[in-house]
């Protein structure tokens, strides 16, 4: 008399958030009769299988890449497979993507803006010289995500020249130079 007995996952490692760099490893424990075979697959547009049939899934010096949703997969051949899923959130420092400088007319508007990629979600500041610059006397900074603005509702002399946009979260900070530039 052979007894079966359907996959079912037991233990799973629980949502983790990690640093870029660091190592990390994943583990899936199943129960089954026959044992159940144990794939791991990185859920993403080209997510490969990770074909080691191991319960536990090593990723040496995770990068950005890498984050997202990994799903365990326990199957036998005796019922559907069991199937569960962790989620692995990498930080990373931020790096500027895009400042744009701009020309702008004396009594318009004028727009600068930065953008950075980072994990956690970047705090961004403003300077010019090495003043911090806040939203005030006609200037307003408007930070959502990853993009930074600064506006100038009217821009006079004064306003041209040389601004700083500094992107920082708790792993790093990195800067970007802009310029206003007269039309």
């Amino acid at each position: 008399l052979v007894f079966t007995v359907p996959p079912k996952i037991s233990n799973i490692s629980s949502d983790i958030t990690v640093n870029e760099g660091s190592n990390v490893t994943l583990v899936c424990m199943a129960n089954g009769r026959p044992e159940p075979v144990i794939t791991w697959r990185h859920l993403t547009p080209t997510g490969r299988e990770f074909e080691g049939e191991e319960e536990y899934l090593e990723i040496l010096g995770i990068t950005r890449e890498q984050s997202g949703k990994y799903e365990c997969k326990a199957a036998n051949e005796v019922a559907s497979a069991d199937v569960k899923q962790v989620r692995v959130t990498v930080n990373y420092p931020p790096t500027i993507t895009e400042s744009k400088s701009n020309e702008a007319a004396t009594g318009r508007q004028a727009l600068l803006r930065c953008e950075a990629s980072a994990v956690p979600t970047p705090d961004f500041e403003w300077y010019r010289d090495d003043t911090r610059i806040n939203s005030a006397n006609g200037l307003e900074i408007k930070s959502t995500g990853s993009q930074s603005l600064l506006m100038v509702a009217n821009v006079t002399e004064e306003h041209y020249g040389n601004y700083t946009c500094v992107a920082a979260n708790k792993l790093g900070v990195t800067n970007a130079s802009l310029y206003l530039y007269s039309k």
